[in-house]
Protein backbone atom coordinates (compact mmCIF):
# COMPACT_ATOMS: atom_id res chain seq x y z
CA UNK A 1 0.00 0.00 0.00
CA UNK A 2 1.01 3.77 -0.51
CA UNK A 3 -0.57 7.00 -0.72
CA UNK A 4 -0.11 10.33 1.26
CA UNK A 5 0.05 10.74 4.45
CA UNK A 6 -2.78 9.82 7.22
CA UNK A 7 -4.63 13.25 8.58
CA UNK A 8 -5.20 11.47 12.07
CA UNK A 9 -2.80 8.77 13.01
CA UNK A 10 -3.33 6.87 16.18
CA UNK A 11 -0.30 5.44 17.48
CA UNK A 12 1.14 3.01 19.81
CA UNK A 13 4.31 2.73 21.63
CA UNK A 14 5.51 -0.05 23.64
CA UNK A 15 9.77 -0.66 23.10
CA UNK A 16 10.76 -0.38 26.56
CA UNK A 17 8.69 0.06 29.54
CA UNK A 18 6.24 2.66 29.10
CA UNK A 19 2.96 1.80 27.56
CA UNK A 20 1.47 4.48 25.24
CA UNK A 21 -1.50 5.50 22.71
CA UNK A 22 -2.26 9.39 21.03
CA UNK A 23 -4.18 10.41 18.63
CA UNK A 24 -2.12 12.90 16.17
CA UNK A 25 -3.37 15.05 13.87
CA UNK A 26 -0.90 16.07 10.41
CA UNK A 27 1.65 15.03 12.84
CA UNK A 28 1.68 17.95 14.72
CA UNK A 29 -1.01 18.42 17.17
CA UNK A 30 -2.08 15.58 19.38
CA UNK A 31 -5.09 15.11 19.95
CA UNK A 32 -5.50 12.90 22.65
CA UNK A 33 -2.84 10.79 24.54
CA UNK A 34 -2.26 8.40 27.37
CA UNK A 35 1.22 6.83 29.00
CA UNK A 36 1.22 4.48 31.29
CA UNK A 37 4.67 3.96 33.18
CA UNK A 38 6.19 0.52 34.99
CA UNK A 39 8.91 2.21 37.10
CA UNK A 40 7.48 0.98 40.28
CA UNK A 41 7.08 -2.23 38.29
CA UNK A 42 10.72 -2.06 37.69
CA UNK A 43 12.20 -0.42 40.92
CA UNK A 44 12.93 -3.51 42.62
CA UNK A 45 15.23 -4.71 40.23
CA UNK A 46 16.98 -1.31 39.76
CA UNK A 47 16.06 -1.88 36.25
CA UNK A 48 13.61 -3.38 33.48
CA UNK A 49 13.02 -6.73 33.45
CA UNK A 50 12.16 -7.82 29.55
CA UNK A 51 9.60 -10.53 30.34
CA UNK A 52 7.31 -8.68 33.37
CA UNK A 53 7.61 -4.99 30.72
CA UNK A 54 6.05 -7.22 28.13
CA UNK A 55 3.49 -8.65 30.84
CA UNK A 56 2.47 -4.93 31.56
CA UNK A 57 2.26 -3.91 28.03
CA UNK A 58 -0.85 -6.70 27.56
CA UNK A 59 -2.11 -5.31 30.47
CA UNK A 60 -2.27 -1.91 30.03
CA UNK A 61 -2.09 -0.95 26.08
CA UNK A 62 -5.82 -2.04 25.94
CA UNK A 63 -7.19 0.10 27.89
CA UNK A 64 -5.10 3.15 26.88
CA UNK A 65 -6.65 2.79 23.49
CA UNK A 66 -9.75 2.78 24.65
CA UNK A 67 -9.21 6.10 26.69
CA UNK A 68 -7.86 7.50 23.65
CA UNK A 69 -10.59 6.54 21.35
CA UNK A 70 -13.03 8.03 23.86
CA UNK A 71 -11.65 11.12 23.78
CA UNK A 72 -11.22 11.06 20.22
CA UNK A 73 -15.53 10.34 20.13
CA UNK A 74 -15.60 13.40 22.09
CA UNK A 75 -13.83 15.26 19.92
CA UNK A 76 -15.27 14.34 17.21
CA UNK A 77 -11.93 12.82 15.07
CA UNK A 78 -12.45 8.90 16.04
CA UNK A 79 -13.95 8.62 12.62
CA UNK A 80 -11.59 10.24 11.10
CA UNK A 81 -8.15 7.91 11.83
CA UNK A 82 -7.28 7.31 8.31
CA UNK A 83 -3.91 5.17 9.85
CA UNK A 84 -1.83 3.62 12.54
CA UNK A 85 1.13 3.85 13.43
CA UNK A 86 3.29 1.89 15.61
CA UNK A 87 6.96 1.45 17.75
CA UNK A 88 9.07 -1.20 15.64
CA UNK A 89 12.21 -1.18 16.83
CA UNK A 90 14.41 -0.56 18.25
CA UNK A 91 13.87 -1.84 21.88
CA UNK A 92 13.08 -5.02 23.55
CA UNK A 93 11.56 -7.65 21.23
CA UNK A 94 8.90 -8.77 23.60
CA UNK A 95 7.47 -5.07 24.31
CA UNK A 96 7.69 -4.65 20.87
CA UNK A 97 5.82 -7.84 20.00
CA UNK A 98 2.98 -7.20 21.63
CA UNK A 99 2.51 -3.58 20.83
CA UNK A 100 2.84 -4.05 16.49
CA UNK A 101 0.43 -7.02 17.58
CA UNK A 102 -2.42 -5.09 18.87
CA UNK A 103 -1.43 -1.65 16.17
CA UNK A 104 -2.06 -4.44 13.44
CA UNK A 105 -4.85 -6.30 14.52
CA UNK A 106 -7.05 -2.94 15.73
CA UNK A 107 -5.70 -1.71 11.85
CA UNK A 108 -6.58 -4.70 10.25
CA UNK A 109 -10.49 -4.77 11.97
CA UNK A 110 -10.99 -1.57 10.32
CA UNK A 111 -9.09 -1.81 6.84
CA UNK A 112 -6.78 0.76 7.92
CA UNK A 113 -3.09 1.23 6.64
CA UNK A 114 -0.15 0.83 9.21
CA UNK A 115 3.23 2.53 9.54
CA UNK A 116 6.09 1.22 10.97
CA UNK A 117 7.54 3.52 12.74
CA UNK A 118 11.32 4.00 14.57
CA UNK A 119 11.57 4.78 17.99
CA UNK A 120 15.02 6.91 17.60
CA UNK A 121 12.93 8.88 14.97
CA UNK A 122 9.89 9.36 17.42
CA UNK A 123 12.63 11.64 19.82
CA UNK A 124 13.49 13.67 17.42
CA UNK A 125 10.01 14.85 15.77
CA UNK A 126 8.69 15.00 19.79
CA UNK A 127 10.17 18.61 18.48
CA UNK A 128 7.15 19.08 16.23
CA UNK A 129 4.52 18.06 18.68
CA UNK A 130 2.00 21.03 20.32
CA UNK A 131 -1.26 20.26 22.39
CA UNK A 132 -2.80 23.66 23.22
CA UNK A 133 -0.27 26.38 21.78
CA UNK A 134 2.34 24.37 23.52
CA UNK A 135 5.42 22.71 21.63
CA UNK A 136 5.86 22.87 18.02
CA UNK A 137 9.40 24.45 17.58
CA UNK A 138 11.22 21.60 15.11
CA UNK A 139 12.10 22.60 11.55
CA UNK A 140 14.24 21.22 9.04
CA UNK A 141 17.31 21.59 8.75
CA UNK A 142 18.83 20.37 11.82
CA UNK A 143 20.89 18.91 13.73
CA UNK A 144 19.84 16.45 16.47
CA UNK A 145 21.01 14.86 19.75
CA UNK A 146 18.97 12.23 20.90
CA UNK A 147 19.78 10.94 24.04
CA UNK A 148 18.03 8.86 26.73
CA UNK A 149 18.52 5.78 28.72
CA UNK A 150 19.76 3.34 25.66
CA UNK A 151 20.65 5.83 23.02
CA UNK A 152 22.94 8.51 22.63
CA UNK A 153 23.47 10.14 18.67
CA UNK A 154 24.14 13.38 16.64
CA UNK A 155 22.69 13.22 13.65
CA UNK A 156 21.71 15.95 10.92
CA UNK A 157 18.51 15.86 8.77
CA UNK A 158 18.72 17.97 5.74
CA UNK A 159 15.36 20.01 4.56
CA UNK A 160 14.29 17.25 2.50
CA UNK A 161 14.22 15.16 5.35
CA UNK A 162 17.68 13.21 4.21
CA UNK A 163 19.35 11.51 7.72
CA UNK A 164 22.79 11.24 8.22
CA UNK A 165 24.52 10.05 11.57
CA UNK A 166 27.33 12.29 12.54
CA UNK A 167 28.10 9.93 16.06
CA UNK A 168 26.75 8.05 18.72
CA UNK A 169 27.89 6.00 21.47
CA UNK A 170 30.87 3.77 21.54
CA UNK A 171 30.00 2.28 25.00
CA UNK A 172 27.05 3.28 27.42
CA UNK A 173 24.49 5.84 26.58
CA UNK A 174 23.92 8.77 28.81
CA UNK A 175 21.06 7.73 30.43
CA UNK A 176 22.93 4.57 31.19
CA UNK A 177 25.88 5.99 33.05
CA UNK A 178 23.38 8.17 34.67
CA UNK A 179 21.86 5.29 36.48
CA UNK A 180 24.57 3.12 37.13
CA UNK A 181 26.16 6.14 38.86
CA UNK A 182 22.99 6.65 40.55
CA UNK A 183 23.07 3.16 41.70
CA UNK A 184 26.32 2.99 42.77
CA UNK A 185 25.25 5.77 45.30
CA UNK A 186 22.38 3.57 45.99
CA UNK A 187 20.02 6.21 44.87
CA UNK A 188 16.33 4.65 43.90
CA UNK A 189 15.34 3.99 40.73
CA UNK A 190 15.11 5.40 38.10
CA UNK A 191 18.41 6.65 38.65
CA UNK A 192 19.00 9.86 36.42
CA UNK A 193 16.50 11.84 37.48
CA UNK A 194 17.46 11.35 41.06
CA UNK A 195 20.80 11.62 40.73
CA UNK A 196 20.38 15.31 39.21
CA UNK A 197 18.08 16.19 42.49
CA UNK A 198 20.81 15.18 44.53
CA UNK A 199 23.75 17.17 42.37
CA UNK A 200 21.54 20.41 43.07
CA UNK A 201 22.11 19.82 46.58
CA UNK A 202 25.92 20.76 45.88
CA UNK A 203 27.17 24.00 47.80
CA UNK A 204 28.00 26.89 46.16
CA UNK A 205 31.36 28.24 46.17
CA UNK A 206 33.49 25.06 47.01
CA UNK A 207 35.79 22.89 45.58
CA UNK A 208 34.61 20.73 42.51
CA UNK A 209 35.09 17.32 41.44
CA UNK A 210 36.10 16.70 37.71
CA UNK A 211 35.80 13.51 36.48
CA UNK A 212 37.61 12.81 33.09
CA UNK A 213 35.66 11.72 29.43
CA UNK A 214 37.16 10.10 27.29
CA UNK A 215 38.28 10.72 23.71
CA UNK A 216 36.80 9.01 21.03
CA UNK A 217 38.30 8.56 17.21
CA UNK A 218 35.39 10.32 15.94
CA UNK A 219 34.84 13.82 16.96
CA UNK A 220 31.25 13.06 16.96
CA UNK A 221 31.14 9.85 19.16
CA UNK A 222 30.81 9.41 22.96
CA UNK A 223 31.85 7.77 25.64
CA UNK A 224 30.45 7.46 29.13
CA UNK A 225 32.18 4.20 30.64
CA UNK A 226 34.74 6.14 31.94
CA UNK A 227 32.61 8.49 33.87
CA UNK A 228 31.38 5.73 35.77
CA UNK A 229 34.47 4.16 36.40
CA UNK A 230 35.87 7.24 37.74
CA UNK A 231 32.62 7.56 40.12
CA UNK A 232 33.04 4.17 41.47
CA UNK A 233 36.83 4.67 42.35
CA UNK A 234 35.60 8.49 44.08
CA UNK A 235 32.93 6.35 45.92
CA UNK A 236 35.17 3.66 47.52
CA UNK A 237 38.20 6.04 48.34
CA UNK A 238 34.75 8.19 50.46
CA UNK A 239 34.05 4.94 52.28
CA UNK A 240 37.85 4.34 53.21
CA UNK A 241 38.45 1.81 50.60
CA UNK A 242 41.54 1.60 48.08
CA UNK A 243 40.37 2.72 44.74
CA UNK A 244 43.20 1.38 42.65
CA UNK A 245 41.36 -1.49 41.56
CA UNK A 246 37.41 -1.55 42.02
CA UNK A 247 37.10 -5.13 41.01
CA UNK A 248 33.70 -6.63 39.32
CA UNK A 249 30.41 -4.32 39.45
CA UNK A 250 28.50 -7.09 41.50
CA UNK A 251 31.22 -7.25 44.18
CA UNK A 252 31.65 -3.06 44.17
CA UNK A 253 27.98 -2.86 44.56
CA UNK A 254 28.13 -4.82 47.33
CA UNK A 255 30.40 -2.76 48.95
CA UNK A 256 28.42 0.20 48.80
CA UNK A 257 25.74 -1.18 49.57
CA UNK A 258 27.62 -2.14 52.77
CA UNK A 259 29.42 0.91 53.35
CA UNK A 260 27.32 3.31 51.94
CA UNK A 261 29.05 6.42 50.56
CA UNK A 262 28.56 9.92 53.21
CA UNK A 263 26.04 12.12 52.18
CA UNK A 264 28.18 15.03 51.38
CA UNK A 265 30.09 13.02 49.30
CA UNK A 266 27.49 11.92 47.30
CA UNK A 267 26.17 15.01 46.59
CA UNK A 268 29.40 16.26 45.10
CA UNK A 269 29.90 13.11 43.06
CA UNK A 270 26.54 13.30 41.79
CA UNK A 271 27.69 16.65 40.47
CA UNK A 272 30.39 15.38 39.50
CA UNK A 273 29.10 12.84 37.52
CA UNK A 274 26.31 15.21 35.69
CA UNK A 275 28.88 18.31 34.94
CA UNK A 276 31.52 15.77 32.93
CA UNK A 277 28.04 14.27 31.01
CA UNK A 278 26.52 17.03 30.23
CA UNK A 279 29.74 19.01 29.49
CA UNK A 280 30.38 15.92 26.76
CA UNK A 281 26.93 16.18 25.26
CA UNK A 282 27.23 20.20 24.67
CA UNK A 283 30.66 20.00 23.23
CA UNK A 284 30.13 17.85 20.60
CA UNK A 285 26.92 19.10 19.88
CA UNK A 286 28.90 22.57 19.45
CA UNK A 287 31.32 21.21 16.81
CA UNK A 288 28.14 19.28 14.95
CA UNK A 289 27.21 22.62 14.77
CA UNK A 290 30.02 24.73 13.40
CA UNK A 291 29.96 21.66 10.37
CA UNK A 292 26.00 22.73 9.43
CA UNK A 293 25.61 26.31 9.22
CA UNK A 294 21.78 27.17 9.11
CA UNK A 295 20.97 24.54 10.69
CA UNK A 296 18.56 24.73 13.75
CA UNK A 297 19.70 22.01 17.04
CA UNK A 298 16.71 19.76 18.22
CA UNK A 299 17.02 17.37 21.40
CA UNK A 300 15.00 14.77 22.37
CA UNK A 301 15.52 11.81 24.54
CA UNK A 302 14.72 10.96 28.13
CA UNK A 303 17.74 12.88 29.70
CA UNK A 304 16.82 15.98 27.35
CA UNK A 305 14.67 16.18 30.75
CA UNK A 306 17.73 17.39 32.70
CA UNK A 307 17.84 20.96 33.56
CA UNK A 308 21.50 21.39 33.85
CA UNK A 309 21.72 20.25 29.58
CA UNK A 310 18.25 21.65 28.38
CA UNK A 311 20.52 25.01 29.67
CA UNK A 312 23.66 24.02 28.40
CA UNK A 313 22.53 23.15 25.32
CA UNK A 314 20.40 26.09 25.27
CA UNK A 315 23.56 28.16 25.38
CA UNK A 316 25.73 26.58 22.91
CA UNK A 317 22.76 27.42 20.75
CA UNK A 318 22.70 30.81 21.31
CA UNK A 319 26.72 31.40 21.42
CA UNK A 320 25.96 29.94 17.64
CA UNK A 321 23.05 31.87 16.81
CA UNK A 322 20.94 29.18 16.57
CA UNK A 323 17.47 28.03 16.60
CA UNK A 324 16.76 25.31 19.57
CA UNK A 325 13.86 23.03 19.85
CA UNK A 326 13.22 21.10 23.32
CA UNK A 327 9.86 19.03 23.85
CA UNK A 328 8.46 19.78 26.71
CA UNK A 329 9.37 17.20 28.89
CA UNK A 330 6.20 14.95 28.58
CA UNK A 331 7.45 14.15 25.65
CA UNK A 332 10.98 13.98 26.07
CA UNK A 333 10.14 10.35 28.03
CA UNK A 334 8.75 7.43 25.55
CA UNK A 335 5.56 8.36 24.66
CA UNK A 336 3.12 7.23 21.26
CA UNK A 337 2.75 11.07 20.18
CA UNK A 338 5.88 10.97 19.14
CA UNK A 339 5.69 8.13 17.19
CA UNK A 340 2.30 9.83 15.31
CA UNK A 341 4.45 12.75 14.87
CA UNK A 342 7.37 10.76 12.93
CA UNK A 343 4.91 8.12 11.10
CA UNK A 344 3.53 10.95 9.86
CA UNK A 345 7.10 12.39 8.87
CA UNK A 346 8.13 9.52 7.50
CA UNK A 347 5.35 8.96 4.89
CA UNK A 348 5.40 12.43 3.57
CA UNK A 349 8.68 12.49 3.73
CA UNK A 350 8.76 9.17 0.90
CA UNK A 351 10.88 7.27 3.59
CA UNK A 352 8.03 5.20 4.64
CA UNK A 353 5.07 3.08 3.23
CA UNK A 354 1.55 2.60 4.37
CA UNK A 355 1.39 -1.25 5.03
CA UNK A 356 -1.21 -3.78 4.68
CA UNK A 357 -2.11 -5.07 8.64
CA UNK A 358 -3.11 -8.21 7.07
CA UNK A 359 0.61 -9.15 6.41
CA UNK A 360 1.41 -7.87 9.70
CA UNK A 361 5.11 -5.94 11.08
CA UNK A 362 7.94 -7.83 12.11
CA UNK A 363 9.39 -5.55 14.92
CA UNK A 364 13.20 -6.10 15.37
CA UNK A 365 15.75 -4.66 18.82
CA UNK A 366 17.51 -2.92 16.37
CA UNK A 367 17.12 -0.10 13.88
CA UNK A 368 19.48 2.34 13.24
CA UNK A 369 18.65 6.00 12.97
CA UNK A 370 18.42 7.26 9.61
CA UNK A 371 17.87 4.11 8.36
CA UNK A 372 14.12 2.88 6.13
CA UNK A 373 13.63 0.03 8.41
CA UNK A 374 14.73 -1.86 11.33
CA UNK A 375 18.05 -3.68 11.65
Amino acid sequence: MSGTAPEYILAVESSCDESAVALVQNGREVIAERVASQTALHATAGGVIPEAAARAHHEQLPHLLDEVLDEAEKAGVREKISGVAVTAGPGLIGSLIVGTGLASAWAWGRGLPLIATSHLEGHFRAAWLTRSGVGGGGRLPAVALIVSGGHTLLASISASGEQKLLGTTIDDAAGEAFDKIARLLGLPYPGGAALSALAAGEKPGGARLALPIAQTRGSLDFSFSGVKTAAARLALEAIGVDPSAPGRAAALQRQLEERPVPPEARVRIAAAAERAIVAALAARVRTALEAHPGAMLIVGGGVAANGPLRAALTEVATAAQREIAIPPIHWCTDNAAMIGAAAHAAVREGRADLLDPAKGIRPAASWTFGSIAPS
